[in-house]
This record gives structure tokens, sequence and C-alpha cells, in this order.
């Protein structure tokens, strides 16, 4: 295929995909589901599950093999641009007053799903071990399994709280709160599993810890200081918001290039530099420069759906795969909300809003699927487990609003869903809860 026809095929293929995202918008909204599930379900109708149904090898003809890796790469962008919005958007100021609540509902919500994850995937393993590939140790498969099984996605829990009126609430203020811990713990833990289940000698494994902690030293201690520095210069000195962007756009892509560097992936460098970038920018700027990435990174990740959906094939999902399935759709529905709940009630929250603060941690999204793609790279899942999951990331977030408009239409506890600056603070059962909501400010 010479340059300029492959050239014209991959432009062509990125309008095919943003069509067919737009063409299943209207019927998304209309079953009032998140944008990712539309994502999702877009990127599986281009593949061989469903378009490939059709008599002719069209997605091999629409999405040709030497295409492929230049979609991807465009995808890359796509994905670390959007993981840097994700780390930057990663508000911890409703930790404050409420830390202790936060924590406890965080660790039911992460405890339950991640022991009945590893326990289901210890069985499976036991009857298929060719779920995972030779030579990945049994405990990788299974650890992953739990990472994955019980991480909420903060982008799209944010965007279903919106839809529903609960984003300025004092359930929103505790989700919010709670799904940015847990983003943290699941992407930290993702890290030191691919960092320990390399095949390296003790020699190796240490001297990749000791270069991510090397990294995570100089983002803390050089990076973060840095982007304040340079931001609140340009703010004074009236720069000109493109050439803010234009640095912040080379810190996410160096970044992205030494954790790939390391190994642990670029996705995770693009993260790491938005939970660097400092939060007390003025709003008018903070806008002016966070839209742009905003903007470019949801119009590039319909790219990578539709390569994942090119990748997935559930016409070849058998029924042991479908056990599967069943098996971690209720672990990642009824072992999420079970330990959300309880973590919930024992913080102190009446049983209404626990059981709304539940469903909204139930949510799962495109961080889930960046972690089974790095799992699957990786070697430590097959591609028939890659599609169970997959699956079950698409069910388990498309039942999230169904479940929130049964608990919320008709409700008594009215209270739950007022503004929290309208109503009075929750008050945790910790008495350490309580000091630090009379201290803290605001």
């Amino acid at each position: 295929m010479k340059d300029s026809s492959l050239d014209a095929t991959i432009l062509a293929d990125i309008a095919i995909i943003l069509l067919v995202s737009v063409a299943i918008s209207p019927l998304r909204t209309r079953l009032r589901q998140p944008v990712v599930v539309g994502e999702i379900a877009a990127g599986l109708l281009l593949g061989p599950s469903l378009l490939g149904l059709l008599p002719g090898d069209l997605p091999g003809l629409l999405f040709p093999p030497q295409a492929r890796p230049h979609l991807a790469t465009v995808a890359q962008v796509g994905i670390a641009l959007f993981m840097f919005t994700a780390g930057w958007e990663l508000d911890f100021h409703p930790l404050r007053g409420r830390l202790r609540s936060v924590l406890t509902v965080t660790t039911a919500s992460l405890t339950v799903p991640f022991t009945l994850a590893v326990a289901v995937s210890a069985v499976l393993l036991a009857q298929r071990p060719a779920v995972t590939s030779p030579g990945t140790p049994a405990g990788a498969f299974v650890v992953f399994m739990g990472i994955v099984l019980s991480i909420s996605a903060l982008s799209v829990l944010v965007r279903i709280m919106k839809e529903n009126g609960l984003h300025d609430s004092r359930v929103g203020a505790m989700a919010a709160a709670c799904g940015a811990v847990t983003e943290v713990v699941a992407w930290c833990s993702l890290v030191a599993l691919l960092t320990t289940t390399r095949g390296q000698g003790p020699a190796q494994c240490l001297q990749s810890l000791a270069q991510v902690i090397l990294y995570a030293l100089v983002m803390a201690c050089g990076v973060r200081p840095l982007m304040r520095w340079i931001l609140h210069r340009g703010r004074q000195g009236g720069g000109h918001p493109y050439l803010l962007i234009l640095v912040i756009s080379s810190g996410v892509l160096l970044s992205s290039c030494a954790t790939a560097r390391i190994g642990i992936h670029a996705v995770l460098g693009a993260f790491a530099f938005g939970l660097a970038m400092p939060r007390d920018l003025p709003p008018e700027l903070r806008l002016s420069l966070e839209a742009p990435f905003q903007h470019t990174g949801t119009l590039l990740i319909p790219v990578f759906f539709a390569l994942t959906g090119l990748s997935v094939d559930l016409t070849e999902l058998r029924p042991a795969g479908i056990a599967g399935l069943a098996a971690f759709l209720f672990v990642a529905c009824a072992g999420k909300y079970a330990g959300s709940l309880a973590g919930a009630r024992l913080a102190g929250l009446p049983h209404q809003e626990a059981s709304v603060l539940a469903a909204c941690l139930n949510t799962k999204g495109l961080s889930e699927v960046i972690m089974l793609t790095i799992g699957r790279s990786a070697g430590i899942i097959t591609g028939e487990v890659f599609t169970a999951m997959l699956l079950t990331a698409l069910l388990a977030t498309a039942s999230v609003n169904p479940l929130l408009r049964a608990l919320t239409t008709g409700s008594t506890a009215g209270h739950a869903y007022l503004p929290a600056q309208a109503t009075a603070p929750v008050q945790p059962v910790n008495a350490g809860d309580e000091r630090a909501s009379r201290t803290s400010p605001g």
C-alpha cells in the first residue's frame, strides 16, 4: 500500500469511527446511558462481533492491518490526553472534614469486590490454566482481576451524577471523593503489579522499583512546583494560553515517554502529570487550558474503542467464557454495591444516601478498558478473558442509571439530594471527622 493511499485510508477510518459514534449517540441518549457505553458499543459494532457477521471481511477491508498501527498511535495520543485531564480533574477538596468517612467507604468498596474477584479468579485459573499466558504467576492473574473488578471510573461517575442532578449534593461530594481515592489506589496497585511481574530477577525488580520511586519523586518535588511556577508566571505576565498549552502538552508527552521507558505504560505518565498539575488557578485560566485537552481526547478516544472492538469477537465466547462473564458481572456489580453500601452505613450515612452512593461507585469506564488492554499486552489475561471483562464493564455501567432512577424516583429522603451548600454537612460516625469538619475552612 503506497504512503498516499495509506494516509487516505487512515483519514477515512477515523472519519468512519467518528460517524459511527455520532450515529449511535441518539440511541444512547434515549436509553440515558453515559458516553462510555456508546463508545464501547460503537467499538464492538465495527469489529468482527457485529460488522464481521456480514458477508465479506468488512472489518478487514475498512481497517486493513497496515493502517492499524497508525490508528493505534492516534488512539494513544487521545488516551494520554484523556488520562491527563482525568488526573488534573481529581479534586481532593471533598476529603476535607470527612477523611475517615471517605476512607471507610473506599476501603469497603475496594475490599469486598477485590476479595470476591480473587476467589473467583483463583477457581477459574485452577479449572482453566489457559486463561493466562504460560509463565505468568498465578498471583499476578488473580491480583490483576481483583484490581480491575474493584475499580470505579471517576470520569464516568461524575458524568452520571451530573445527569441525575447529584453533582452538587452531599452524596455527590462523597462519591467524587471516594472515586478519586479509588482511581489513585487502582493505578498505583497496577504499577506495583506490573513492576514485580515482568519475569525479572531480584536485581532487575529492585532496579525497576527504584526507577518508579525516582520518577514519583521527580514528579512530586520537581515537576509539580515547576508547573505551578510556570502557570502563575504566565498568568501574571499576561502570557497567551496557547503558549501554556504547548508547554503542558510537552510535559504530558515527556511524562508518558518516561513511564514507557520505565516499562509500566505511557498512559500512567499522562495520568501522573495530571496529578502534578496545580489546582489553585483562576477558573477562567483553568478552563482555557483544560478545554483543548478535553476536546482533543474526546475526539480521539473513539479510535481507541474502535481498535479494541476489532480485537474482540463475541461469537468466540464459549459456554465457559459466558459462565465466567456471569461470575465477573456478579463480582463487579453485587460485590461493589454491597461493599460500598456497608462502608457508607459504617460511615454513618442513612440507608437511602448509602444506597445511592453505592450505585454511583459501581461505574466502570475507560480506565478499566485501558487496564484490560495493558493486562492483555503483558500476557496476564487472554483474549477470551479480555472479551468477558469488556462486556462486564459495559453491562455494569449500563445498569447504573436505571438503578439510580429506581432509588431516587418517589424517594421520601429528599434531603439526601439537596445541594451540599444548602444543607448541613454530613455528620460522620468518627469523632475525628467531626473535629475536622469543625476546623476545616469552607
